[in-house]
């Protein structure tokens, strides 16, 4: 077999090992994603009710800020509701804060809020290899 018949077979055997793009993960019409606060492109995975839960739970922000915004999103959702986990990355942000992590409530394609639940600065963000 040669080199670069293996090096095909191994990609198309992988193809399905990648992650999507997060923006497949919403049957939206672009122009709608277009208008989401937080970018479809930085929902790093979906959580389960109580999986959000902690995340807000173990926040390094305002636990009273954090509560009270998740508190409204926990009020709004209903059956069918996604959670999703979002990473804003440092190079998006428009100040010095850092990155940015935090859960958004998505009924079909629309965002219904979100609470932010961590900063993290550049020097305690994990280091890329």
């Amino acid at each position: 077999m040669s080199r670069a018949w293996l090096i095909v077979s191994m990609i198309v055997a992988c193809s399905g090992c990648l992650s999507t793009a997060p923006q497949r993960h919403f049957d939206c019409p672009e122009e709608v994603l277009g208008d989401w606060q937080i970018p479809a492109g930085w929902m790093a995975k979906e959580l389960t009710p109580t999986d959000a839960r902690v995340e807000v739970l173990t926040a390094n922000l305002s636990r009273e800020a954090c509560e009270a915004r998740w508190e409204s999103l926990r009020t709004q959702w209903r059956d069918g509701d996604r959670y999703w986990l979002y990473r804003r990355p440092a190079e998006d942000t428009i100040n010095a804060v850092g990155a940015q992590r935090g859960v958004v409530l998505v009924r079909g394609c629309t965002q219904l809020g979100f609470v932010t639940t961590r900063i993290e600065t550049e020097e305690r963000q994990p280091q890329r290899r």
